[in-house]
């Protein structure tokens, strides 16, 4: 029976991302975010995410916000594996910044419809460097709904996770601004990778991921 792969793309972004991978030997399915409910927590957010996975012990793949959605869904229902990629494990591999704007709120002022318009400083951010990478990323922020923009940010800030699945690969690139490295425990390493390597380091990060999936071992 083929294995499958139940896909979680980052903060706004849709499943185009994922194309820049090559997955060997299994089925791959990309998840929808759903609406998210007023208030609702991100373990609370995982649970209802849960009633799209329809294959035992799935394999989860999540891509930042994507990666913190599915660490919470592989402590409500048994998954195989975890790939996490430009994501965190847990609270303490968020920077220190974003749990001290949690405390004092500051999630609830932020300007919104500005932080959806991109610009140089947005750019740099992402690592988006490329023409075709800046395009990419103008247009998953232009398609990001403001309410889960808002909602998202809020969850993340407020994310409570201290459990560490087993059976996890996490990529994360030592150049990424958004969740720095120095944050990170227990990955492999992407020399150069930004937030956005998904796309410019695909390369690197398909064989990592193609070598997981088929060692029995891990």
């Amino acid at each position: 029976m083929t294995e499958k792969c139940y896909l979680l793309s980052g903060l706004g972004a849709d499943g185009t991302v994922f194309q820049y991978l090559d997955f060997e030997g299994v089925e791959v399915e990309y998840m929808e975010w759903l609406p998210p409910l007023p208030k609702e927590t991100l373990p609370a957010y995982a649970k209802r995410m849960t009633q799209k996975i329809t294959t035992p012990h799935p394999i989860l793949v999540g891509l930042s916000f994507g990666g913190m959605v599915a660490m919470e869904i592989a402590k409500q229902i048994p998954v195989k594996k975890v790939i996490l990629i430009s994501s965190a494990k847990e609270r303490k591999e968020l920077p220190w910044f974003y749990r001290f704007s949690a405390k004092l709120k500051l999630q609830k002022i932020l300007p919104y419809t500005l932080i959806k318009r991109t610009n140089g400083f947005t750019y740099w951010l992402f690592g988006a460097t490329s023409a075709h990478e800046k395009v990419l990323l103008k247009e998953i922020f232009r398609k990001t709904p403001t309410t889960f923009l808002k909602w998202a940010i809020n969850a993340i800030l407020t994310w409570k996770n201290t459990e560490i699945s087993t059976h996890i690969l996490h990529i994360h690139g030592d150049k990424d601004r958004i969740l720095p490295y120095k944050n990170v425990k227990d990955t492999f390493c992407i020399t150069g990778g930004g937030h956005s390597m998904i796309v410019n380091k695909a390369h690197e990060i398909t064989p990592l991921i193609n070598k997981f999936l088929n060692n029995a071992n891990d």
